[in-house]
């Protein structure tokens, strides 16, 4: 069967990282817009699975919907909140819904990262209970089924994690899981040993420690050798410390002891806001020397003026503004031979960000030409999709090799 799926299927996503738009994406995250008419459904190709398995680390949440009905717009309003964390995709076409059987009511399917789901442990996807759709309780749905039984730590998937309102296990080793995909699967079989016991009670994942080393030192957790693995349990302000060594009938007395109160957690203070006393001597930025100019409500002007910049707004609190902080510095490096460009971060809670530059949360990356033309940065916080953002959108040409 060969018939299109490009009049009915529709997403939200990511712009990719040379700048082109990828149909399977269907737009900037803000828009929705129609699969191309080469998406086909059937035996040899299947839209749904297509767009599911596009991004294998991170969840999707697909719609099958009357044309102009209430949970359709539903659906859309809760996309639209959501469109930093969750890839969307809907049909209202009766073709395609009578090919995938959902021809009654609305249907809503949340699906698991296809890369972090196991045949023997994991649901690859879940189905909304209801055909009338609530914005708060499908929200809640769709970050309690979209989170594997393990998955992995990324400054992405660090919300959806806090947001289970659980404890969080989390296993900090050097991963990479383009060159090293079996070193992430040994660590993730084993945590599912465990965790397959505490489903409801604890989250579980997998962080590389060389991303989150910031993060190490709330746990108290020092990994001085490549092959130093340490496990941590974040519960709200209480940090726990796995002491014993790694394997799995250490992780489950671990996490036993936490659970039952026998471990004394570490403390994280709550960062304070109030104005420090005087004559206190305030570390103002992270990027202090590095190559990142820190900008601050005087300089910003003649910092960026005539320049292409690269604009980081963060608060210092922010969990995800930590977890970029290190590729940032990476990009300032990239570009601190070129003297067309600056790479930039300001305190937004401390400066004012300037007029024209929409700061609604943290991070918010926003790159001006030299023109002084504003372009949102929706893309991947990868080094490489920010260094290809910012060539393609330069107003001077960067013909230096970086």
């Amino acid at each position: 069967m060969r018939n299109s799926f490009g009049k009915g299927f529709r997403g939200t996503g990511r712009r990719v990282p040379s700048g082109r738009q990828d149909t399977e994406y269907l737009g900037p995250v803000k828009n929705w817009a129609h699969i191309s008419a080469q998406q086909r459904f059937g035996t040899e190709s299947d839209a749904v699975a297509e767009f599911v398995e596009k991004d294998k680390t991170e969840p999707a949440v697909v719609g099958f919907f009357e044309e102009g009905s209430e949970a359709a717009e539903t659906f859309q309003s809760v996309a639209d909140g959501n469109r930093y964390d969750f890839r969307f995709a809907y049909t209202t076409d009766d073709e395609v819904r009578a090919h995938y059987k959902y021809t009654k009511g609305a249907v809503v399917l949340v699906y698991a990262p296809p890369r972090f789901v196991s045949d023997k442990y994991d649901k690859p996807k879940a189905r909304y209970p209801s055909a009338k759709l609530d914005s708060d309780a499908l929200t809640k749905f769709i970050y309690k089924k979209s989170l594997p039984l393990v998955g992995q730590k990324t400054w992405k998937s660090g919300d959806r994690y806090d947001k289970a309102k659980l404890p969080i296990l989390t296993l900090f080793a050097a991963i990479d899981l383009e060159k090293n995909p079996k070193g992430f699967d040994y660590f993730a079989n084993r945590l599912r040993k465990v965790a397959v016991d505490y489903v409801g009670r604890v989250v579980f994942n997998v962080g590389d420690k060389e991303d989150f080393s910031y993060a190490l030192q709330d746990y108290d957790i020092e990994l001085e050798s490549k092959k130093d693995v340490g496990v941590g349990i974040k519960d709200d302000d209480k940090y726990y410390k796995m002491e014993a060594k790694f394997n799995v009938e250490n992780l489950k007395a671990f996490v036993e002891s936490v659970l039952n109160g026998e471990i004394e957690p570490k403390i994280k203070e709550s960062p304070s806001y109030e104005d420090p006393e005087e004559g206190d001597d305030e570390d103002e930025s992270d990027y202090e020397d590095s190559n990142v100019s820190v900008l601050t409500t005087d300089n910003f002007s003649e910092t960026v003026e005539g320049k292409d910049a690269m604009l980081e707004f963060y608060a210092p609190w922010c969990g995800h503004c930590q977890a970029l902080k290190p590729t940032y510095k990476e990009l300032g490096d990239k570009f601190a031979t070129v003297d067309s460009v600056v790479v930039g971060a300001m305190d937004a809670t401390a400066n004012d960000p300037p007029d024209g530059y929409d700061v609604s949360g943290y991070p918010t990356l926003i790159f001006k030409d030299r023109a002084g033309k504003i372009t949102p940065y929706d893309g991947d916080r990868d080094l490489d999709s920010m260094v290809s953002f910012i060539k393609s959108n330069a107003a001077t040409p960067i013909t230096d090799e970086l």
